[in-house]
């Protein structure tokens, strides 16, 4: 191996091609696309038969738009070409596909020479493809917060202009509803009918879980998020920042539930603490709570946080 050039890898961090794995050598042009005689062949509809050209040129990786129809995107921005850097994302179609020093992949595999022209005896392309890739359902992208955090992935829907159904799994399960890119709407699937922007800030705090983008479906929704994308992401982190700094004792995927018998006296608790036990005692997640109370989400988590140090709830 040369070390001053060494090889590159392109990891598949979502989509249909999700867990496999490319490596690029030094002097050579990989091509991708839906096209049997591209190296990199990705069967699905948003790829163009000749997608974009990867390249590798004294120890750096380039990516070239080969004028295809839905575009190639870098960390979330439209590109034409570019030079890579390591970690870069790049999404084509509905992989998302992170750039890795060879050295830092799992892969053991050689680099892969160009697939042969497709016979009539060939299996489907698909299966031509690395042996370690996982397959989901055709057209869909889905991935792991832990290798695309959920601000990078929404920069990535709204630059590409996706339409459908975020739904995210982690210790709960929740769903963002994208148009166009933008995001309209947020709910937790146990709690329905929460304010959608808090919703949203609080999904932006998680780190951990699977995520698949399903097929839009037509829906009335009580209110819509009328905030862009971009907005949305920095007041969701300016929040996170003050909650961070409440100084409390409660965690936001902490459980809040209510000691029975309950012995301290309701009657003691003014309206701000009552409607934050009411939120507990009806959702008992610490991160729904926050958002089913009408107040700001640190005077509420303050509240909450007396009510466990007072002994109207206990928290698991």
């Amino acid at each position: 191996m040369n070390v001053e050039n060494p090889p590159w890898v392109l990891k598949f961090i979502s989509g249909k091609y999700q867990g496999g794995e490319f490596t690029l050598e030094e002097g050579r042009e990989y091509v991708v696309g839906r096209s049997s005689e591209c190296d990199m062949v990705l069967v699905e509809d948003m790829i163009s038969r000749a997608h974009a050209t990867f390249s590798v040129k004294d120890g750096k990786v380039y990516l070239r738009d080969n004028g295809s129809t839905n575009g190639s995107f870098v960390n979330g921005e439209r590109i034409t070409e570019v030079e890579l850097s390591p970690n870069d994302r790049v999404l084509l179609g509905t992989s998302i596909i992170k750039l890795l020093p060879f050295a830092e992949s799992e892969s053991t595999i050689p680099a892969a020479p160009p697939l042969p022209k497709k016979q009539s005896n060939d299996p489907p392309a698909d299966t031509q493809r690395n042996p370690r890739a996982r397959t989901t359902v055709a057209g869909m992208m889905s991935g792991l917060l832990e290798e695309v955090p959920l601000p990078d992935l929404l920069q990535l829907f709204s630059t590409s202009r996706k339409t459908g159904i975020l739904r995210i799994q982690g210790k709960r399960e929740a769903r963002l509803f994208l148009k166009e890119g933008r995001t309209i709407y947020a709910e937790f699937s146990e709690a329905p009918g929460l304010d959608p922007m808090k919703v949203a800030f609080r999904l932006m705090a998680w780190t951990e879980g699977m995520f698949v983008l399903e097929p839009w479906e037509d829906t009335e929704f009580p209110q819509e998020i009328e905030m862009s994308t971009e907005g949305m992401m920095m007041e969701a982190m300016r929040i996170l920042d003050e909650l961070d700094n409440a100084r409390v004792d409660i965690e936001l995927g902490q459980t809040l539930t209510v000691p029975s018998p309950l012995t301290a006296p309701l009657k003691d608790l003014d309206e701000e603490k009552l409607e934050a036990f009411q939120a507990a005692l009806n959702y008992g997640a610490v991160e729904i709570a926050l958002c089913a109370v009408e107040a700001d989400e640190v005077p509420t988590l303050r509240a909450l946080n007396r009510l466990v140090s007072n002994d109207y709830l206990l928290v698991s």
